[in-house]
């Protein structure tokens, strides 16, 4: 081996497999590949999970103006849902950073992904079923993928209860359900992903899925972050809100995850290619 390349840092693809190594994930690789979607069970600590409820609960009590709900007996029809919670608790700076998320998210979008959205849908009695969808809505299905969401249960999911649902092998068919395709209820392949408070749901965005209908009073809350490769939108003003102290209580991955490192969207002064510099070649 020469010098140069005893000296040469990691690729982007060795540090993407040395994490999914390091984690033991290579089952979970496979069924993105296979299924379009996978489950890490515990990902999230009960503290985590519980704290991140308070924060979801808060504000969808203040923006929909209602009492602060009952995560277990509400029966008052729809609530709002939670947006923009980078910026609400730091917990969900917590939660971007989340290391079985990012792993298989790097898997799938590259290491230069940024964060998009970290948003709740909250789910009562009531609310209709959710069809299935994709979530690469806005771009041409592809594969490798644009888009990946982690959706993470703060409650036990069961069926009845609201579940996340899924069509598995759709991501293989590159187009959007149609029809009665669409339909939870209907669609002989959708299946309900049932799993405990702190799992972990990982789908590429061309696969789909959706919710079942929720029939019993309470709640259910998930958190859903979304990334995305870097050149595309993001669904939530995150760089702009992005602060020093943001940054400074974070490691240097938490920097590049909120496109603070990004030299795309430039002003006057015109871009800072410093900051275009390879992932790869980061040690953090």
């Amino acid at each position: 081996m020469s010098e140069a390349e005893q000296i040469a840092p990691p690729s982007s693809r060795e540090i993407v497999f040395d994490e999914i190594n390091r984690l033991n994930l290579q089952k979970n690789v496979l069924e993105l590949e296979e299924k379009g979607y996978t489950i890490v069970e515990e990902a999230l600590p009960k503290d985590m999970v519980e704290k991140m409820r308070e924060v979801i609960i808060d504000q969808t009590a203040d923006k929909s103006n209602v009492e602060r709900p009952d995560l277990k007996t509400w029966d008052g029809g729809r609530l709002r849902e939670g947006c923009y919670l980078l910026f609400e608790d730091p917990i969900f700076e917590q939660v971007a950073l989340n290391e079985y998320t990012v792993a298989l998210m790097q898997y799938l979008l590259g290491r230069s992904m940024v964060l998009s959205t970290i948003y709740s849908h909250i789910r009562a009695k009531g609310d209709p079923a959710l069809p299935l969808h994709t979530d690469q809505w806005t771009l041409q299905l592809s594969n490798p993928v644009s888009v990946a969401v982690a959706n993470y249960a703060l409650v036990d999911y069961k069926k009845d209860h609201g579940a996340f649902a899924a069509v598995p092998g759709s991501n293989h068919l590159l187009r959007r359900p149609v029809g009665s395709e669409t339909n939870v209820y209907k669609n002989p392949n959708c299946i309900p992903l049932e799993m405990k408070a702190g799992s972990v749901v990982i789908t590429a965005g061309c696969t789909w899925h959706g919710a079942y209908e929720r029939k019993i009073p309470g709640l259910r809350l998930n958190t859903a972050v979304v990334y995305c490769r870097s050149y595309i939108q993001t669904q939530e003003k995150i760089r702009e809100g992005v602060t020093r102290e943001m940054l400074d209580r974070n490691p240097p991955r938490f920097a590049d995850l909120v496109g603070v490192n990004n030299f795309l969207g430039f002003d006057r002064s015109g871009p800072d290619f410093s900051k275009a510099k390879p992932l790869a070649s980061r040690f953090d």
